[in-house]
C-alpha cells in the first residue's frame, strides 16, 4: 500500500481524501502542494497540522512520493503534467479526481509523458469549496470511476484500485469516452440546468434580497446548491466535455418545449404520463441507495 501521498490542489476533495486516508493508515504520510498563500495556517485552524507543505514540486525529488493525486480543476492538468514529467524520480504512480476524462487521457497520450497514470472519479462532494469543508468518510460507499489507459499493466490499475477501495468506496471501471458520456448525464447536464434556472430566476427578480430569497424552499432551492459549486472547477468541466454536454442539452431544449407544448394545449393525460415515468426514475435511485439525505432546515 501507499506510504506516502501527495495531494496536488488541497481543496474540500483534498482535504477529504488526506482525512480518510489517514483514518484508514495512520502511517501513511500526507504532503500537499497548492497555491494558496494562507494554505498553511489554513491547514493548522483544521487541525490538519500534520499535513506537510511542499513549496514546489521540484521537491518531489527529495521525498520518497509513491502516489500522487491531482485535485485541481481540469484544465490546470497539462501545466502540472508537464512538471511532474520533468522530475528526476518517476517511481510513483499518478491518479485524479477529475470530473471529465477523455480530454485529460488524450493529453496524457498525445504529449508521451512518462510518468504512470490511472485516471480516476471519485462521484462524492458536497457544493462548498475549500479544505475547512473537508471530512473523513465523504466517501464511504460512494462510487468511483476508474478510466486505464490503454496498455496500463493490471498491477498499476490494481493498486489505484485498492487505494480508492481502503477508503470506503465502490469501483466501477470504464473507458473515458463512456465515462464522459454518462456524466454528461448524470452531472453536466444538471449542472447546466442549475445554472440556468438561477439565471432566469434573477432576471425576474430586482434584488437578491427578494422574495426569491425569502422563498428559495424545495426544487429551487435544491438548484441553488447545485448551482452553489465551485465556479472555476464548473467551468473547466464544461469546456472538456462540451461535445457531449451540448448533445444533450438540444436533446433536453427539445423535450422542454414538448413539456411547454402540453402546458399549452392543457393535454392532462400527456402530463401525467411524463410526471409518473419521471417518479419511476427516482424510485429506481433511492431503491439503489444513491438519493441522498433531505435535510429540510439546511
Amino acid at each position: 500500500m501507499f506510504k506516502n501521498i501527495l495531494i496536488i490542489g488541497f481543496g474540500m476533495i483534498g482535504s477529504s481524501i488526506a482525512q480518510s486516508a489517514k483514518k484508514s493508515n495512520k502511517a501513511i504520510k500526507i504532503y500537499a502542494f497548492d497555491k494558496s498563500p494562507t494554505l498553511k495556517q489554513r491547514l493548522e485552524n483544521a487541525k490538519l497540522s500534520k499535513v506537510t507543505l511542499l513549496k514546489s514540486l521540484s521537491d518531489i525529488n527529495q521525498i520518497d512520493i509513491d502516489l500522487i493525486i491531482i485535485c485541481t480543476p481540469v484544465l490546470q492538468y497539462l501545466s502540472i503534467f508537464k512538471k511532474i514529467n520533468n522530475l528526476d524520480n518517476h517511481k510513483f504512480i499518478v491518479t485524479d479526481v477529475g470530473s471529465t476524462k477523455y480530454k485529460i487521457e488524450d493529453l496524457y497520450t498525445k504529449n508521451n509523458f512518462k510518468f504512470r497514470f490511472v485516471p480516476a472519479h471519485p462521484i462524492a462532494g458536497i457544493e462548498k469549496s475549500g479544505l475547512e469543508y473537508g471530512f473523513e468518510g465523504l466517501f464511504k460507499n460512494r462510487y468511483n470511476i476508474i478510466c486505464p489507459i490503454k496498455n496500463t499493466p493490471k498491477s498499476e490499475i490494481n493498486k489505484i484500485v485498492k487505494f480508492w477501495k481502503s477508503l470506503f468506496m465502490k469501483i466501477e471501471i470504464m473507458t473515458s469516452k463512456e465515462h464522459d458520456h454518462v456524466l454528461s448525464l448524470t452531472s453536466h447536464l444538471p449542472h447546466v440546468i442549475s445554472y440556468s434556472l438561477v439565471l432566469t430566476a434573477m432576471k425576474k427578480e430586482k434584488s437578491l434580497n427578494s422574495k426569491l430569497i425569502k422563498f428559495s424552499a424545495g426544487g429551487f432551492r435544491d438548484f441553488t446548491r447545485v448551482a452553489g459549486s465551485d465556479p472555476e472547477m464548473w467551468r473547466d468541466i464544461f469546456l472538456t466535455n462540451s461535445d457531449q454536454i451540448q448533445k444533450l442539452t438540444n436533446t433536453f431544449i427539445a423535450e422542454l418545449k414538448k413539456f411547454s407544448k402540453d402546458l399549452n394545449s392543457k393535454n392532462s393525460k400527456n402530463l401525467l404520463k411524463k410526471l409518473e415515468l419521471t417518479k419511476k426514475v427516482r424510485n429506481r435511485i433511492v431503491k439503489a441507495r444513491q438519493a441522498g439525505k433531505f435535510i429540510p432546515n439546511d
